[in-house]
């Protein structure tokens, strides 16, 4: 069958098609073939279309990317069967397409049990079984091979693992990179023009700066993770960053950062900071101007902005703040991402700094500054 009919099958569609067999040439340049490939931890323009946010499984534009890993690697094999991993692996993001395999449900159970290193494989299975023809009580049979009841009693009756005697056929790893590669290649070539189109969006990214990049100086730019967020940022935010300071942004940002800030009543450090600005659907929610290239629209909520341009630019990533403060509080030190809950919350706001003297004189210092460094 057509590798590009199985996507479409799939709910992939050509301009896709391109965009995940160029992100396993990339993942093969960047990790190799033996590794665990996990997006949760690496970032790369071409992994856009990837996201983390199952608990338990890799999504690609909104479906599970397992079957689409299989098809690139000419292992589809229809409906009724599922994808699993191996036990070899070590991240449920992982996008080796290796690492992946058609089983059956009882299969799966059965590879489960083994990666979490549970007392049941296939001889057990076997001796349960055997035990139950030969007249034994499934408690029996449980308690001396340590198996919980239901699952001895479901293995009795033939329930699970019902395909155990069928030998799963696994390809040599050679057979399946070579194919992958084979594959990816034809994929990119069928479709000249989304191959361009996808090649240029992958230069924009690696173009694009966070606010908090400056003129002349490196970080902040073309380093963005899987939901939008400067990985620059992240580093600075899990040492505690927080500044409410504009003088630390671009001339380019300085009267928006300004202006953001202007609409927040700020008071005390550990008081909180009632936002002034526009509201929307009859004052439930904020609604701050500060555009983003990882957001279809030019406005955001008061408090995700005050995370930005506080503590660091987090992307697609909701900003909450604490279940006693007032309506649309600012506080930086009040505002957290439940998702980073390995972050330090900041002890202190750094000086609070809204102006600054001669604000061209700053940033020609600045801008001398930064070449001079660069220069050294």
């Amino acid at each position: 069958m057509d590798v590009s009919k199985q996507c479409r099958s799939l709910g992939i569609y050509p301009a896709e098609q391109v965009a995940f067999a160029r992100a396993l040439q990339v993942g093969m340049h960047l990790f190799g073939r033996n590794r665990c490939w996990p997006l949760d931890k690496r970032s790369h323009p071409a992994f856009a279309g990837f996201s983390t946010s199952h608990k338990t499984t890799l999504l690609y534009k909104g479906l599970d990317a397992r079957p689409l890993l299989l098809a690139l690697s000419g292992r589809f094999q229809g409906e009724g069967e599922v994808a699993i991993r191996k036990a070899v692996c070590k991240s449920p993001y992982c996008l080796n397409p290796s690492h992946y395999y058609w089983g059956t449900r009882a299969q799966v159970a059965l590879e489960r049990r083994a990666s979490e290193k549970k007392s049941i494989s296939l001889e057990v299975v076997k001796a349960l079984r055997t035990g139950r023809q030969e007249g034994k009580r499934v408690l029996d049979l449980a308690r001396t091979y340590k198996v919980p009841y239901h699952t001895a009693r479901r293995i009795c009756a033939g329930e699970t693992f019902e395909n155990l005697n069928e030998t799963k056929q696994e390809r040599s790893p050679e057979s399946i990179w070579e194919t992958l590669r084979t594959i990816c290649d034809e994929l990119v070539d069928r479709y000249p023009e989304e191959a361009r189109e996808y090649n240029l969006a992958i230069h924009v990214a690696a173009q694009l700066e966070c606010p908090w990049h400056r003129k002349g100086l490196p970080g902040h730019k073309g380093n963005f993770g899987m939901q939008g967020e400067c990985l620059d940022c992240m580093e600075e935010l899990k040492n505690g960053r927080c500044s409410v300071d504009v003088t630390n942004f671009d001339l380019t940002w300085y009267w928006q950062v300004k202006r953001f800030w202007d609409q927040v009543d700020i008071r005390g450090e550990d008081e909180c900071w009632q936002w002034q600005g526009a509201t929307r659907k009859n004052g439930t929610e904020s609604l701050a101007y500060f555009p983003s290239p990882f957001h279809s629209g030019k406005t955001q909520s008061a408090s995700r902005v005050a995370f930005w341009l506080s503590r660091g630019y987090t992307g697609k990533y909701r900003v909450f703040a604490r279940p006693t403060c007032l309506k649309f509080c600012c506080n930086p030190k009040h505002l957290h991402i439940r998702e980073f809950e390995d972050h330090i919350e900041p002890l202190t706001i750094g000086e609070v700094k809204l102006n600054h003297g001669n604000i061209f004189e700053h940033y020609r210092d600045s801008d001398f500054q930064a070449q001079s460094s660069v220069t050294d």
